[in-house]
């Protein structure tokens, strides 16, 4: 039968939770991300409690060029002697980010088809240009996972005909080193982290998160999604914090973390 190469990894760590205390925390989690989205759809609240700016995460998509040299990607070699990518087979790489992925597999195998699915615009734009080098094997896919079925229908992709794909999870580099995008906490901008803000201009961005849940719903994102074991000081610091000001800035959402602990 045909076989199905799946390489998946989060900065190189893979990490499988089992424990009850870890999944009554997620329950948690998602019992405040309802709480917050109700709240953002009061119209009360989006005029006059509204944190996220008027311009959308992507406005650097200008600054980003298809020409600048690739980042590459951490444990390159490995995930390509994964795949183990034969000539004319189908790859689907399902976080496209910078493109250092799929340019490698280009150059790996000949005629082989990549499907670059990516979530944020800018990504889809680089995605679009690679595609114009390599005519027909790069096809963009701008969407989520969860359109991931509609997508691969759309460019007449059929069930089963898929050989390997690639999830590389997390935030590429790209998007840590664009300030105006809100993910790096060690570059100023505004607390955004949103991946496809202009598709989705409701979606609540981080400083609506920060500035709007109450100190035990952040802890439990903290939890959650960070493994914080300091969850509970840290969400305590920015309620603190944000009596005082709302925190809008990134750099200001570290400071307040990391004075949260004691000098060491």
């Amino acid at each position: 039968g045909r076989s199905l190469s799946v390489v998946f990894y989060y900065y190189g760590v893979m990490v499988f939770h089992s424990s009850p205390a870890i999944w009554k925390t997620h329950v948690a989690v998602w019992r405040a991300w309802r709480t917050l989205m109700t709240s953002l759809q009061s119209s009360a609240f989006r005029t006059s409690s509204g944190f996220c700016g008027s311009s959308d995460p992507s406005e650097e998509a200008s600054s980003v060029s298809a020409d600048k040299a690739p980042h590459t990607p951490v444990m390159l070699k490995e995930v390509l002697h994964y795949l183990d990518i034969q000539p004319a087979q189908v790859v689907l790489d399902m976080t496209f980010g910078g493109g250092g992925h799929t340019r490698a597999i280009l150059k790996t195998a000949p005629e082989v088809t990549v499907l670059a699915l990516d979530r944020d615009p800018t990504a889809f734009s680089l995605a679009q240009h690679l595609a114009k080098e390599h005519s027909g094997r790069v096809k963009p896919l701008l969407g989520r996972f969860s359109e991931l079925e509609t997508l691969l229908s759309n460019v007449n992709i059929k069930p089963g005909s898929i050989d390997a794909i690639l999830l590389d999870a997390g935030c590429s580099s790209m998007q840590m080193d664009q300030a105006e995008r809100g993910f790096s906490l060690s570059k100023d901008g505004p607390l955004d982290m949103r991946m496809d803000g202009e598709r989705y201009p409701d979606m609540p961005c981080a400083a609506d998160v920060v500035n709007t849940l109450d100190q035990q719903a952040l802890a439990s994102i903290l939890t959650a999604y960070g493994e914080e074991r300091h969850a509970r000081k840290i969400a305590s610091a920015i309620v603190e914090a944000r009596r005082v000001s709302p925190i809008t800035r990134t750099q200001q959402l570290a400071a307040v973390v990391a004075g949260a602990f004691p000098a060491f």
